[in-house]
């Protein structure tokens, strides 16, 4: 467990440190003051920490939400991806900038959360339901202690971050929808995220769905709003 925690941290180390390093190279073209580019990342960073840890609140689970905790276990991606998205948002409201940043944003975000994910598989967290696919994975963290072979998860995840990383560098080189590649990596997250929660051991609520399915359709609603927004020329975000 203790190898295993600690080859986990050292991934979410590395996607940090690639995060960063796309950002700040994509972030030079802005035309905005350092300290304004400043406040929109610390305004990411406790956007997403905040809403990442926001679903255990909901749910009374008060272990997850402890001054020590913000950084340590217990977050949920989905929310923590709309909450940084949230914060920049904001923040740019009340600096009063209206250029668009979330293209400078998108490919360091998925490069680092397709790493982080490669973190999990070597936890053991985050894992899915009993299969009999071949590639199944035994996960001891999981109910069963190990015995079932698994759906792994975290490598379907990995993969499409990584594929999106790869498609939104291209896409932006090439001025492909230009400002709109966050909302839309957002969108196609929750699309994804909704299709794969049929794999994953989470309890059913209303419908039939899990709380992440209900979460990606509201974050998608929001997503497609903003877009359409965009694309009448209503609002720049």
């Amino acid at each position: 467990m203790i190898e295993s925690r600690f080859a986990y941290a050292i991934m979410m180390v590395v996607a940090t440190l690639v995060a960063a390093w796309f950002v700040s190279r994509h972030q030079r073209s802005l035309a905005i003051s350092s300290g304004d580019r400043w406040a929109i990342l610390a305004s990411a960073f406790v956007g997403a920490t905040f809403a990442a840890k926001l679903p255990f609140l909901l749910f009374g689970q008060w272990q997850y939400i402890g001054w020590t905790s913000w950084l340590g276990d217990g977050k949920t991606l989905l929310w923590g991806l709309a909450g940084g998205y949230a914060g920049v948002e904001i923040s740019k409201s009340m600096l009063g900038i209206r250029t668009r940043t979330g293209d400078t944003f998108v490919v360091g975000v998925a490069s680092a959360i397709s790493l982080g994910r490669i973190g999990c598989l070597l936890f053991g967290c985050c894992y899915g339901s009993p299969t009999d696919l071949p590639w199944g994975i035994a996960f001891e963290m999981a109910e069963d202690g190990g015995t079932l072979l698994r759906h792994p998860t975290q490598i379907y995840e990995s993969i499409f971050h990584a594929g999106f990383a790869v498609v939104a560098s291209i896409g932006i080189s090439r001025l492909w929808i230009s400002g709109n590649w966050m909302p839309v990596y957002l969108l196609t997250y929750c699309c994804y995220r909704f299709g794969t929660e049929w794999i994953r051991p989470e309890p059913r609520l209303a419908a039939g769905f899990t709380f992440y399915q209900w979460s990606a359709i509201f974050i998608a609603l929001a997503m497609s709003a903003i877009l359409i927004h965009r694309r009448r020329g209503s609002v720049i975000v």
